[in-house]
């Protein structure tokens, strides 16, 4: 089957997100179809933890589920900038943590083949560090959880954010954590 793309139009959502429409030319029954998918900065995230043992999370509301969650630091990566120095800002802003034995690249995912375009850069920091005078991020609370305590989460699906898990399962394939 062949199939190529005849049209390409985009519609700024935010400053963050763009929708973008495809129309697909394939052969068969279903000639001519209209997909769309969602084009929007990749995704950094790290999974810290301490010398004591302890994974740093990060409790925050979500408007998309109405209520509030416990991730993995992370965010975007803005236009331009470096993922690991992306994800060393987000670790340091979230959750008031250095990596001083640097962040480790554990692999980039594609979030979402079917509605998503960017990319989830997963990264690893052991033995992170609280940095002085950090002030936490208005509504956002730094959560330092055992690692066997974070463990029994994800194995209980207690731990929802599937592309932490994701980050959590690479560490674990990885010998890492």
């Amino acid at each position: 089957m062949t199939t190529r793309i005849r049209n390409t139009s985009e519609t700024v959502l935010s400053p963050w997100v763009r929708l973008v429409e495809r129309e697909v030319e394939g052969s068969g029954p279903r000639t001519n179809r209209v997909y769309h998918s969602f084009r929007q900065h990749d995704y950094v995230t790290v999974l810290a933890e301490t010398s004591a043992g302890e994974v740093a999370l990060v409790d925050q509301y979500r408007a998309a589920l109405e209520r509030r969650t416990l991730e993995l630091p992370g965010g975007l990566v803005d236009s331009g900038n470096d993922p690991a120095a992306s994800a060393a800002q987000e670790l340091a802003e979230e959750a008031g943590l250095h990596a001083p034995d640097g962040l480790l690249l554990m692999g980039t995912l594609a979030p979402d083949t079917g509605r998503l375009e960017n990319r989830l850069w997963c990264f690893h920091a052991r033995n992170a560090a609280p940095l002085a005078g950090w002030q936490p991020e208005h509504d956002m609370t730094r959560v330092l959880m055992p690692k066997a305590e974070f463990k029994a989460l994800v194995v209980a699906g207690r731990f929802e954010p599937a592309l932490h898990v994701a980050v959590v399962g690479l560490a674990l394939l990885n010998g890492r954590f």
